[in-house]
């Protein structure tokens, strides 16, 4: 091939490299984005992107079209984490609930003392008000998805984080009730297998349909029954339907998603600890 064949060769697997490092610590980016920031002529990033994308690695979110690293990324390193996994493996059955009930859905974890949004249905729902990105953090106690989460984590895991926002500072920036009071509201929410939350914003419209609050309805993604890895949570107009009319329409279908995705997670697992063992 020669000396400067070699050299293109090199360049193009270094740059290759350092755009999967980029996503890896960015956890998504456009191809833009990662021409601007590592140097390199869009022209090489898309064609890079082209071939990571072809092999597997990476893909292209439909919504956004940023690009995301897929679970053969493990292949490669320890880079790549469950909630990346989950993100990925999550999309169609997301999009699935939105098809049927209309309203956005949307996937969020707990990473540290964060709430983060993986994935949402914002750009396909028709019913959609509002538009958040993939990575949008969220404070844990002002939505649904949060106390979902921690009132499935042990009591242990819930006063460490509830602790640490506190040390911080944030806890009272979220909610005024106490600790013990946190704490009781999230053992009820374990009970009933779902946590609800009101927002109020402002008026605005869709369609011929007035909207001004809006509620979150989130349920838990548990795996083998007892290890939570996140929620689905769909956000509708208060004064689209009532509370129990929300949970009678809305469940059934979450819920079996839900189930639905976990499936999914153990089957791939197995399939990449196969793929790793063989």
């Amino acid at each position: 091939m020669g000396v400067w064949g070699d050299i293109t060769m090199i360049r193009s697997l270094s740059n290759g490299l350092e755009i999967l490092v980029f996503l890896n610590r960015q956890d998504n980016a456009s191809a833009g984005e990662l021409s601007k920031k590592l140097d390199i002529p869009r022209a090489t990033v898309y064609r890079i992107l082209a071939t990571l994308e072809e092999k597997g690695f990476v893909y292209k979110h439909p919504d956004d079209h940023r690009y995301h690293m897929t679970p053969k990324v493990k292949a490669l390193s320890s880079g790549y984490s469950d909630d990346d996994q989950l993100a990925n493996l999550s999309r169609p059955y997301l999009l699935s609930v939105t098809e049927i009930l209309r309203w956005p859905v949307a996937l969020a974890v707990i990473s540290g003392v964060e709430l983060i949004l993986r994935d949402n249905t914002d750009n396909v729902s028709p019913l959609a008000i509002e538009h958040f990105s993939s990575g949008y953090p969220v404070p844990i106690l002002g939505c649904a998805s949060g106390p979902c989460i921690l009132a499935h984590l042990s009591l242990t895991e819930q006063q460490d984080i509830l602790n640490v926002l506190d040390d911080m500072g944030r806890l009272r920036e979220q909610t005024n009730r106490s600790m013990k009071e946190i704490i009781r509201s999230l053992k009820i929410i374990r009970q009933q297998g779902y946590s609800m939350h009101r927002r109020q914003r402002n008026k605005s419209y869709v369609g011929y349909m007035r909207i001004s609050d809006l509620t979150s309805l989130s349920i838990p993604i548990i795996k083998n029954n007892q290890h939570i890895i996140g929620a689905m949570t769909i956000r509708y107009a208060t004064s689209a339907l009532p509370k129990e009319k929300a949970l009678n329409n809305f469940m059934p279908v979450m819920v079996k998603a839900a189930s639905d995705i976990m499936e999914q997670v153990i089957a791939n697992q197995k399939q990449l600890s196969e793929k790793v063992s063989s």
